[in-house]
């Protein structure tokens, strides 16, 4: 095989490389970007149920402070006939009050929370699937580059075919 031939073939070869090596790193985009996807489909169900096990606890408080309310009504019937204990019962109301105040403003920012949390998620789902686009036309781009090489080095080799058989009638007929 001349000098020629096994130029082309090494070109050829490393053209193959070429394209084995950017097909793997487009798979591994691939799977990059969808298992970026999952993680945050799944954080954001996550946060989902979080919201939702927030609202049953606060809706289970409600019923608490309500059964409790009732008790207090209750007790405090009984006890307004001693001013001592009317003045107990009001003090024990003020610090369980204070106390609901506090888990409510707890739970509010939890709320608040999840929310901006799942914008977050937004935001990050739309930047994944704006790089997922990029890299998609980054790949047909490539495709057309590959296009192009392909058909230069079709020319090329006609060229060199052509040029090789006139220097090879040329030889011969110098050789007569």
């Amino acid at each position: 095989m001349s000098t020629a031939g096994k130029v082309l073939t090494v070109l050829v070869m490393l053209a193959t490389v070429g394209w084995i090596v950017l097909g793997a790193g487009v798979a591994q985009l691939n799977r990059n970007g969808n298992a970026a996807l999952a993680k945050l489909q799944a954080d954001l169900k996550n946060a989902e149920d979080g919201l939702h096990d927030a609202e049953v606890a606060l809706v289970k408080l409600i019923d608490d402070t309500a059964r409790f309310q009732e008790n207090m009504d209750t007790q405090l019937a009984v006890l307004r006939s001693k001013m001592i204990g009317v003045d107990a019962a009001g003090s024990r109301l003020k610090g369980i009050l204070a106390d609901m105040q506090g888990q409510l403003a707890t739970v509010e920012t939890t709320v608040a929370n999840a929310q901006h949390d799942v914008e977050i998620r937004k935001q990050e789902k739309e930047t994944e699937t704006k790089l997922l686009a990029d890299a998609r036309a980054e790949v047909l781009r490539l495709r057309d580059v590959d296009a192009e090489m392909t058909e230069r080095l079709g020319t090329l080799r006609d060229q060199f075919k052509k040029t090789y058989d006139e220097n090879a009638d040329r030889v011969a007929s110098a050789a007569r």
